[in-house]
């Protein structure tokens, strides 16, 4: 029974990450971030920037128009999943890798994430922990009693969203059959997404990744009460971590699913942790301002629908 993400528990299905890695395909100066506004992945390394106070360019990669399938874009990120990060033409890829290589890079200069030597085990524990929850399918399974919020609405009925995936990449990986590189990358991604979808539409492992995720959150709850956040700290050390990056971010997307109460109780110290995270400006700016659907997601899908029309007339 699958209870976590592919990429926490097979490792042989998807590419290792790259850390720092030249790419021709990049761009070849500045910091860029390729994200979309709703990815989970996304806010959490958008979060990071912003804490650390580094000027980033944003190219948006717009996930409801499968536009991490583009070869244009495997080709900088064999995964086809975002965040992707490049500075200076050289590609580090994996939320965790991301946030990793950001703190090691610009952590001391910034005066940011500067966990002390007897903090690094747990703190590298919980971004661990955090990493390892299967939010995906929490954000797209059927789960009883629970009304998900606009846009997801009815695209995870009976696991329609990623088997409309899976078709497309199985014609992408006939379409470039002979490009070696660009052909296993779908045919990985297409495996991913195959065992993905078993977790989501299988009501009985739902059902036990909803309730293995609240023992997760015990755990969570065990940590806020007898960890540094009990004395005025954080989850696991008494500065900012990476790992509140991780569940704050966590824990913000369990909220705006219409989660919480099902996972945890409202007086909870989670709550005030919780509430405390988003509160910085940081998670503000890299994450609430982001999540606007409108203006971030609705906005940029109808001007990429109207280029893809003109273009079609035009080659008409």
């Amino acid at each position: 029974m699958r209870l976590k993400p592919v990429y926490a528990t097979d490792p042989e299905l998807v590419d290792k990450p790259l850390t720092d890695v030249p790419s021709p395909w990049a761009p070849k100066k500045g910091i860029h971030l390729y994200h979309f506004p709703l990815s989970l992945d996304s806010q959490k390394v958008r979060q990071g920037l912003e804490e650390m106070g580094i000027d980033w360019q944003s190219h948006v990669i717009l996930l409801p128009a499968q536009q991490q399938f583009s070869p244009s874009y495997a080709r900088i990120n064999s995964r086809c999943v975002v965040p992707t990060l490049v500075i200076d033409g050289r590609v580090t890829t994996d939320t965790v890798n991301i946030l990793t290589h950001l703190a090691d890079r610009f952590g001391v200069a910034k005066n940011c994430f500067n966990t002390r030597e007897h903090e690094k085990e747990d703190v590298s524990y919980w971004v661990d922990k955090a990493a390892s929850l299967f939010i995906e399918a929490l954000t797209y399974g059927d789960i009883d009693g629970v009304k998900k919020p606009f846009p997801l609405g009815n695209v995870s009925e009976h696991g329609r969203y990623h088997q409309n995936k899976i078709a497309l990449l199985s014609r992408l990986i006939v379409k470039y059959q002979h490009d070696e590189t660009l052909k296993l990358a779908y045919e990985k991604k297409r495996a991913v997404i195959e065992a993905t979808q078993k977790a989501i539409v299988t009501s009985s492992q739902l059902a036990a990744i909803v309730e293995s995720t609240k023992a997760e959150l015990r755990d969570l709850e065990r940590q806020l009460s007898e960890g540094p956040f009990d004395s005025g700290g954080w989850l696991a050390s008494d500065a900012l971590s990476l790992a509140d990056i991780q569940w704050g971010v966590v824990l913000y997307r369990l909220r705006w699913l219409g989660l919480e109460a099902l996972l945890w109780e409202g007086e909870s110290r989670i709550t005030s942790y919780a509430d405390r995270v988003i509160a910085r400006e940081s998670f503000q700016n890299g994450v609430v301002q982001w999540s606007r659907v409108g203006r971030k997601v609705i906005l940029p899908m109808l001007q990429h629908r109207l280029s893809s029309l003109f273009k079609r007339d035009s080659a008409l």
